[in-house]
């Protein structure tokens, strides 16, 4: 997107390359409507389309040479001052292209040599003029006075405007580098402020359930060993689910703290639920992983282990399943939680449970998705996978 300043440079750039066209093309009206001789008429207007053809070459064919290539310009001014002096031998009506020498001086040339080239644009006037050498000398005086003016003036305010253009490009840039830094210092903040209420809220979970499971855990097994033999039973596997639930806690507080994983212990947990669920629902259950087990983010192995429990948990309540078979996959880029069962089925898109919402809605925060199959007397198919997040082991 180009600057106003650079639209009105090229503007500028555009009227200098085209008007010496206008100019020439007026001297040549009057040549034509003034001149005695076709012929001559003929071959001035020739020399005069011959220096159209110059200027065209030099500036309009090749518009980086004026602004890099000084002497290559310095051959263009050459030329156009020797087709003005042999136009001026042949007609005065082509003293009218005389000023447009001055400012093709400054325009065509950079820097100082427009100065001495100003100069010389008086070279063809003082060939063809037959006045005294005295008024030669003032006229010569006064236009490349006024020229170098008007010149000095022309780049005065050239460099202003390119001083002013560039000035705005830093100002643009610094404002843009400004609202860059502004945007990353509002991410930095929130994400310190996630980190800490997440730090924050596993704080208060180890500090309140955690602690509560470890004491009931204690308390289960101290009660364990002063009952009778069938209620000891019923207290060993409140016990083991008070382990399980305090192993689970414990990694969702590791989950919320900041930092990965180390070590791939999702396969492990998984197998842990499986089997805390057979112990406790009594239901042929087996667990399968295939693919090569990997470190994984700690959200991707809360999700997953979640799943597991929440499709296990659904078995057991509402299935009446008499066998359920869970299959852990490591895929190229996702993990792949399959848990099948026997059992009674149920139709799933009258399946309003919040569990399997809050299951979607996990998973769907990971840009994963879950699957669900299922229909009356056919068993239940719960599919869940969710992109590999890994980590450095």
């Amino acid at each position: 997107m180009t600057s106003i300043g650079e639209q009105v440079e090229r503007r500028w750039n555009r009227i200098w390359a085209t008007a010496p066209y206008a100019v020439l093309l007026f001297a040549c009206v009057v040549e034509v409507l003034t001149g005695t001789s076709v012929p001559r008429v003929l071959v001035t207007l020739g020399i005069a389309a011959a220096l159209a053809a110059w200027h065209g070459w030099f500036v309009l064919g090749h518009p980086a040479w004026w602004d890099r290539l000084t002497w290559m310009m310095a051959v263009y001014y050459v030329g156009v001052l020797a087709f003005t002096t042999l136009l001026l031998s042949r007609s005065d009506a082509f003293e009218v292209f005389l000023p447009m020498c001055f400012l093709l001086a400054f325009a065509a040339l950079p820097g100082w040599p427009a100065y001495p080239a100003v100069l010389t644009a008086n070279v063809p006037w003082l060939i063809v003029s037959e006045e005294d050498p005295y008024t030669k000398l003032v006229t010569l005086a006064m236009s490349t006075s006024l020229a170098v003016l008007i010149g000095g003036m022309m780049r005065t305010m050239e460099r202003e405007a390119i001083r002013r253009r560039m000035v705005n490009s830093e100002l643009v840039a610094m404002a843009a580098e400004n609202a860059r830094l502004h945007e990353l210092l509002l991410s930095q903040a929130r994400e310190a402020g996630i980190t800490e209420e997440r730090a924050r809220i596993a704080r208060e979970i180890h500090d309140t359930v955690a602690q509560g499971l470890t004491g009931i855990v204690t308390q289960l097994e101290v009660a364990a060993d002063a009952v009778p033999a069938p209620v000891r039973h019923r207290l060993v596997t409140a016990r083991n689910l008070a382990r399980t639930s305090l192993v689970e806690v414990r990694r969702s507080i590791e989950a919320l703290r900041p930092g990965p994983l180390q070590d791939a212990r999702l396969g492990d947990a998984v197998r842990q639920a499986v089997t805390t669920w057979h112990e406790q629902y009594h239901v042929p259950a087996s667990f399968t992983v295939t693919g090569t087990p990997l470190p994984v983010h700690s959200e991707v192995e809360v999700t997953v282990l979640r799943a597991a429990q929440e499709a296990l948990a659904n078995v057991g309540r509402h299935a009446a399943a008499t066998r359920v078979a869970v299959t852990l996959s490591y895929m190229e880029d996702v993990i792949v939680l399959d848990v099948r069962d026997d059992g009674r089925g149920f139709d799933p898109s009258a399946a309003t449970g919040f569990g399997l919402t809050a299951l979607r809605q996990r998973v769907a925060a990971l840009s994963g998705h879950v699957d669900v199959e299922s229909a009356p007397g056919a068993g239940t198919a719960v599919g869940v996978s969710v992109p590999v997040i890994e980590v450095d082991r």
